[in-house]
């Protein structure tokens, strides 16, 4: 359940996402709409019933998703306070209501909403249009003067033959655009026979300019596909995100690790990885600025510099690589937090005294580390299956004055156990009871995982 709802609400490389977020966003779009219709003109009684049960439908999903985003979160209380998540809540109220006033507050929210929290389907419509921007303004630059021109002349033929079902202009645009559509109702018809030619011109043209426009779509939404497969889109709009640059077999592992955790995943490899799913893929060199800026990289909350083994290349100089790479991302965010992966210790001893990254992982020393403990039993082998298959770690805030022991108390009915005391990026694991924390100190805990 919790990976369903993850894939469905949270994780917006899942196709799962994107399709019910293309559904959500239309239900709710089409609410709005009718709000503005209703405000502007009202409906007829005898929709209201249907439109009260549409109203209902809306809230139903805005309800499920407020939901599902409270039982993913880690924080409860901080979900329910936060703001977008009051919005929600107003949102969830029906729109046709005698309230004017609070009418007027839930499609502000309702609004808002769209703006937000389908920002994602708001940035592929934007990049759909801008793939194919030229070709539609190619388009919209010759076709309105022809049709702007045949209006007028249509418009003075019929009213100078007092034709008297055209008895303005917009009644000469209506029968031109209903032409133009090949809908033709029938109920306007021209009376001269050069109206009736400028009709019949009128209708090949828009045949010719809908097909264009339907064409240059489609190739809009094939080309964006296309794009996102093979790595070519952009992310400089995403926030608090996770950058993995290269790709190695650790790379698998960590995104697998990684996707429950409610942050967006992006990785950087010149290696074709269009079959993979879990993340968003940005196709190039991770030691480019541009393709790091164009993965997020000055507004990532945590960068992992995979040791990346390329043809031709030394271990020594996959470590130069990633070495530089972590630079880089350093200088374009000074507060992310940077992971590397190194393969020769002498040049993880040279990082650690530059304090090139927060933290340095030396390739295959973990693993060996941990083969090499099993010949003193099964303890630590044990106790590390445990921690993978049915701990988590989170960190909360605490209360400047309390002692560790007395916290320990308070947190043991929740599940909680202490594991350590962290103040910005220095951790200390396993506190005395006596130790009193201090302002801006965090605890470090564990429970079991949610079954």
């Amino acid at each position: 359940m919790y990976k369903l709802l993850h894939n469905l609400l949270e994780n917006a490389a899942s196709s799962l996402f994107i399709l019910y977020q293309s559904f959500s966003f239309g239900v709710l779009l089409l609410s709005v709409l009718l709000g503005l219709y209703d405000e502007i003109s009202g409906f007829p009684k005898d929709l209201h019933p249907v439109i009260f049960k549409l109203e209902l439908f809306v809230s139903a999903i805005i309800l499920f998703e407020y939901l599902g985003r409270l039982y993913l979160s880690k924080n409860k209380l901080a979900y329910v306070v936060h703001p977008l998540s009051i919005i929600d809540l107003v949102a969830l109220i029906p729109f046709f209501q005698p309230f004017r006033l609070l009418r007027f507050v839930v499609l502000s929210a309702r609004l808002f909403r769209i703006t937000y929290r389908y920002r994602y389907v708001l940035i592929a419509y934007r990049d759909i249009f801008k793939s194919v921007s030229f070709e539609l303004l190619l388009l919209l630059s010759s076709f309105p003067l022809v049709f702007l021109i045949i209006l007028i002349v249509f418009y003075s033929i019929e009213k100078s033959e007092r034709n008297p079902e055209i008895r303005s202009i917009f009644d000469a645009f209506y029968v031109l655009f209903i032409t133009m559509t090949t809908v033709g109702y029938g109920d306007i018809t021209p009376i001269t026979w050069e109206g009736k030619v400028l009709a019949m011109i009128t209708a090949v043209a828009g045949i010719f300019a809908f097909s264009s426009l339907v064409a240059t779509m489609s190739a809009g939404l094939s080309n964006y596909v296309n794009m996102l497969r093979s790595g070519m889109l952009s992310y400089r709009d995403m926030k608090d995100h996770i950058v993995i640059c290269g790709w190695n077999e650790t790379g698998s592992v960590i995104v697998e690790k990684l996707k429950d955790y409610g942050r967006d995943i992006v990785v950087i490899t010149t290696q074709d990885l269009s079959g993979y799913r879990g993340f968003h893929y940005k196709k190039g060199d991770f030691g480019s600025e541009e393709v790091m800026k164009d993965a997020g990289i000055d507004k990532a909350h945590m960068v992992i510099v995979l040791a990346e083994k390329l043809p031709g290349y030394s271990e020594d100089s996959v470590d130069a690589r990633t070495i530089l790479a972590g630079m880089q991302a350093r200088d374009l965010n000074r507060n992310a937090v940077i992971v590397l992966e190194i393969l020769l210790r002498e040049n993880a001893k040279l990082i650690k005294r530059r304090n090139v990254a927060d933290y340095v992982v030396i390739g295959g020393e973990v693993v060996g580390s941990l083969i090499a403990s099993l010949v003193h039993g099964r303890v630590l082998a044990n106790l590390i299956d445990y921690i993978e298959e049915h701990l988590e770690v989170e960190v909360l805030p605490a209360e400047a004055g309390k002692r560790i022991g007395e916290i320990e108390r308070e947190l043991e009915d929740k599940g909680y156990r202490i594991l350590g005391v962290m103040k910005e990026n220095r951790i200390s694991y396993f506190p005395k009871l006596s130790h009193k924390l201090s302002e801006g100190e965090k605890l470090i805990v564990l429970r079991e995982k949610s079954k």
